[in-house]
């Protein structure tokens, strides 16, 4: 498919998130051509709030969402095998405290999409059931469940009043979805030269629309150029838990197609706690149902989820002391001699997951998949992307194109199946570059990330591509170079530096619980 074909201009996609990154690449291997735009960074959504996990979703099976486990499951092992340097496999162990709990309930909720968590959590019938089906719907990339021995539970650190035994299993891990969507981007880049398309990225940006023109115009406040007019072939909406949002911006009329929830999550580095789950991570329940996942993760551990409906600007939500506390508990209920305290907690993100609009009822029955909406009336072909995981964003690509092409007149030459996916390139930084002060990270590659990957801010340097929020090193000395090679590329004013520096030491408190010296 050469660009020519595409007289009336690009297909423009609207969110930078993993899901719209990875409609941007499979569009490119088409050699179509292909705008990316988001309202802030990339990956600056939820994509970087995310339980950082590439799984199958075992207890969608509770739910008979057979075809998305099976779904997810394939897209699990492709990834493990086309990005091993990005996704690893993960060792899991599930606690159980009973033999026959759940069965009664799991059957409600299979057959009839409804029923209460059970109060004493699922059984090892329950459990051994889901393993096994797990298993079978999986390709063999990882080892298949197995029960623990009695002297592996014993040393695990496992409430033994709670549980009596557990089992073990895998999927994968994906330590920074921020890096897998710059990943993504770069691909997206080479996979327009090599099939004679185009692909541009714009961030910072708003849209309107006059009639079947979009006009775009930086937000960045030090750049303000005008705006680009742009007349699509197509638009596919891909805002996650801003759709809506984006639609309205667009003079859409639409119901309302997103109920999103958000979800919280706390890191820490507590020794006790790090030392007792070692390198296995463990998928639990609350005392409420909920599942909660203890994962060993960046040299830290990673607890979460909630699962709260929340109508907010998704901007705004971040994890609530009342979160906090509810995850702490779950973690002293399952692990008790860890003792975990709000002191021992680094910090803690919060994000909202782009479910579908949906009724009452459990959080937990609304489902992981993902739709395809096509609008009607709209002045170019329109398409929102409803849901979706990071696991399947591959897959969703794929059907999205396969929804979009043929609306346009072309054929699905090709897909993204078989093409490995690299870890983001920083380009070439000697042994004996200079460091960032307090971190092991060069300056070099910030620099690269501001000429060649998009950063245009402090939070798009520490955030999502050089991955130091997370780093207990961070410190302000750390940012202010960073300002100053933002300001050097004429992103920030010399005149505002400490002032950005300051603004930024606030964010990090007030949205990830963060503290900076």
């Amino acid at each position: 498919m050469a660009t020519d074909r595409f007289q009336v201009g690009p297909i423009v996609v609207l969110g930078a998130g993993i899901n719209g990154a990875a409609i941007a690449r499979e569009l490119t291997l088409q050699g179509a051509e292909v705008l990316l735009v988001d309202a802030e960074d990339v990956a600056g959504g939820t994509t970087s709030y995310s339980s950082r996990l590439i799984h199958g979703g075992l207890r969608y099976l509770e739910y008979a969402e057979i075809s998305l486990v099976r779904e997810s499951l394939t897209e699990r092992d492709r990834l493990l095998r086309l990005a091993p340097e990005l996704v690893r496999p993960l060792e899991l162990v599930i606690p159980v405290g009973n033999r026959l709990s759940g069965l009664i309930s799991g059957a409600q909720r299979f057959f009839f999409k409804s029923g209460a968590a059970p109060k004493d959590g699922r059984g090892s019938l329950v459990v051994r059931l889901g393993l096994t089906l797990y298993d079978r719907f999986a390709s063999g990339a990882v080892p298949g469940h197995r029960r623990l021995s009695s002297a592996q539970f014993a040393e695990s650190g496992l409430s033994t009043s709670k549980f009596f035994t557990a089992f073990s299993y895998f999927d994968g891990q994906l330590t920074f979805p921020e890096q897998f969507a710059l990943s993504l981007v770069q691909d997206a880049q080479a996979a327009a030269k090599e099939q004679g398309g185009a692909f541009s990225l714009r961030t910072y940006q708003h849209v309107r629309r006059e009639a079947e023109t979009l006009f775009f115009s930086s937000i960045h406040p030090n750049h303000g150029a005008g705006e680009i007019a742009v007349t699509p072939a197509a638009v596919i909406n891909a805002a996650g838990p801003w759709v809506d949002t984006a639609l309205a911006g667009l003079n859409v009329p639409s119901n309302k197609l997103i109920g999103g929830t958000k979800g919280s999550h706390l890191i820490t580095r507590a020794p006790d706690l790090c030392k007792t789950i070692g390198p296995r991570g463990v998928y639990a329940e609350a005392s409420d149902g909920r599942p909660i996942f203890i994962l060993p993760w960046n040299n830290a551990c990673l607890i979460g989820t909630t699962d709260i409906r929340y109508d907010g600007d998704p901007a705004d939500a971040v994890a609530d002391q009342e979160e906090i506390d509810y995850l702490i508990d779950a973690t002293n209920a399952i692990f008790p001699d860890v003792g975990l305290t709000r002191d021992d907690i680094q910090q803690h993100y919060c994000g909202v997951r782009p479910l579908p609009a949906a009724g009452e009822g459990a959080t937990s029955s609304i489902t992981r998949s993902h739709v395809v909406h096509r609008h009607s009336g709209s002045p170019f072909p329109l398409y929102s992307i409803i849901g979706g995981k990071l696991t399947t964003c591959r897959s969703l690509a794929e059907g999205v194109v396969k929804a979009v092409l043929p609306d346009l007149g072309h054929e699905v030459a090709r897909n993204s199946r078989e093409r490995p996916l690299p870890p983001p390139n920083f380009g070439e930084t000697p042994a004996d570059a200079p460091l960032l002060p307090d971190l092991d990270v060069p300056i070099a590659h910030a620099s690269y990330a501001i000429e060649h990957l998009a950063a245009k801010t402090l939070a798009d340097l520490v955030e999502r591509r050089l991955m130091i929020v997370f780093d207990p090193k961070l410190s302000r000395s750390c940012l202010r170079v960073l300002a100053e090679q933002l300001a050097t590329a004429g992103w920030l004013d010399q005149a505002q530096i400490d002032a950005e520096v300051d603004h930024y030491v606030h964010r990090l408190q007030e949205r990830y619980g963060k503290r900076v010296s």
